[in-house]
C-alpha cells in the first residue's frame, strides 16, 4: 500500500510545541477512520523535508504514537497504521461467506457435529444489557454520555480502559464502543467481536471549515467538560490558523468567565454536554456544537444492536 499524503499544517510561530501539533493531527486522522489500517506513512525523513523541520520532530512524533499503539515501525518497512487493514466487500453473498467457512472448519478436521453446539452457544448469547464505552481519558465521559444517551433505551456507561479490564462480568451482556485510541488496549479479551464497535471519531470539519473563514484577529472560543478535549481542539486550531486569530478554552464549570468570554468571542464551539449552558449565555453570540459521533457512527451502533444485540 503506499505511503499516504498525510495531511498536517504546522506553525511554527506557534506556542504549542511543532511534536503535539504533529501528534495531534496524525491521530485524529487515524482515528476519524481518514488513515486505515496498514496504511503507509510517508517516511521520517521524507515528512520532515515537506514540513521544513527538523527530523528529529517527526521521529519523536512517530515514537510517540507508536507507544500509544495508533502506529507501527518496523525495521525496512517504514511507519503504518496499526491494526487490520480494512477489506472493502461489494455484493457480500452470505451464502458463499458461510460455504468458505465451513470450508475452512472441514479442512481443519472438524465435523458438523462438532460445529453444531459452538454455532449454537454463539447464536444463543445473552441480549445486550448495557454499553459500555471504552475511554481512558475519564474527562470523556460525560461528552460522551451527553451524546449516546439519548440514542438508545440500554444502559450506557463510560469507563477507563484499565475499569473495563476488571469489569470481566460485563462480557457476555454488554456491547463495548471504544476508538482506534483504546483498542488495542483491551480487544483481546472480547471473543465476540459483534460485541466490539470501533468507532471514528468525528474529526469536526464543518468547525474548521468555520475557523478557517474567520477573520484575522478573530477570537475563537472553546468550551467543554474535557480539559483533554479542550487541549486537543487548542492544538488542531493553533496549527491551523495560529497567531492569525486568538483561541481560548473554558471549562463548561467556570460559569463566570465563560458568561464574561461571550462579549468578545467571535465563534464559539463547544461540546453536546456543554450546549445548554453556552445557549444559556450565547445572547447574539454565534455557537456551533461539536460531536464526537457523527450520525453515520450512531446508526452503525444501531444496527448492531438490532441485527446481534
Amino acid at each position: 500500500m503506499p505511503s499516504q499524503e498525510v495531511k498536517v499544517i504546522i506553525n511554527k510561530e506557534s506556542t504549542v510545541p511543532i511534536r503535539d501539533q504533529l501528534i495531534e493531527q496524525i491521530a485524529l486522522q487515524i482515528a476519524s477512520g481518514s488513515l486505515k489500517g496498514q496504511e503507509k506513512l510517508p517516511s521520517i525523513r521524507a515528512l520532515a523535508q515537506r514540513l521544513g523541520i527538523h527530523y528529529s520532530t517527526i521521529t519523536a512524533a512517530y515514537n510517540h504514537l507508536a507507544g500509544v499503539g495508533l502506529l507501527e515501525i518496523r525495521q525496512g518497512s517504514g511507519v503504518r497504521v496499526a491494526g487490520k487493514a480494512r477489506t472493502e466487500v461489494k455484493d457480500v453473498d452470505l451464502r458463499k461467506m458461510c460455504e468458505d467457512f465451513f470450508a475452512q472448519v472441514s479442512e481443519s478436521g472438524f465435523s458438523r457435529e462438532d460445529l453444531k453446539p459452538v454455532m449454537s452457544s454463539l447464536l444463543e448469547r445473552k441480549p445486550v444489557k448495557r454499553l459500555v464505552v471504552v475511554d481512558r481519558n475519564k474527562d470523556f465521559h460525560a461528552v460522551q454520555l451527553a451524546e449516546l444517551t439519548p440514542e438508545f433505551k440500554q444502559q450506557i456507561v463510560a469507563v477507563t480502559t484499565e475499569e473495563m479490564l476488571q469489569k470481566k462480568e460485563w462480557l457476555n451482556d454488554s456491547l463495548f464502543i471504544t476508538s482506534l485510541y483504546h483498542v488495542f488496549a483491551f480487544e483481546n479479551v472480547i471473543d465476540d467481536r459483534t460485541r466490539l464497535i470501533v468507532c471514528d471519531i468525528e474529526p469536526a470539519r464543518s468547525e474548521l471549515e468555520h475557523v478557517q473563514n474567520l477573520k484575522d484577529g478573530s477570537l475563537v472560543l472553546l468550551v467543554s467538560y474535557s480539559q483533554t478535549l479542550l487541549n486537543m481542539a487548542t492544538k488542531l486550531l493553533a496549527a491551523q490558523r495560529g497567531e492569525q486569530i486568538a483561541v481560548r478554552s473554558l471549562l463548561t464549570t467556570d460559569k463566570t468567565e465563560l458568561q464574561y468570554m461571550m462579549k468578545y468571542a467571535s465563534l464559539v464551539i463547544c461540546d453536546l454536554a456543554s450546549k445548554e449552558e453556552v445557549a444559556a449565555v450565547a445572547g447574539k453570540t454565534p455557537y456551533m456544537v461539536f460531536r464526537l459521533y457523527a450520525p453515520h457512527t450512531i446508526e452503525r451502533i444501531k444496527e448492531r444492536l438490532s441485527n446481534w444485540g
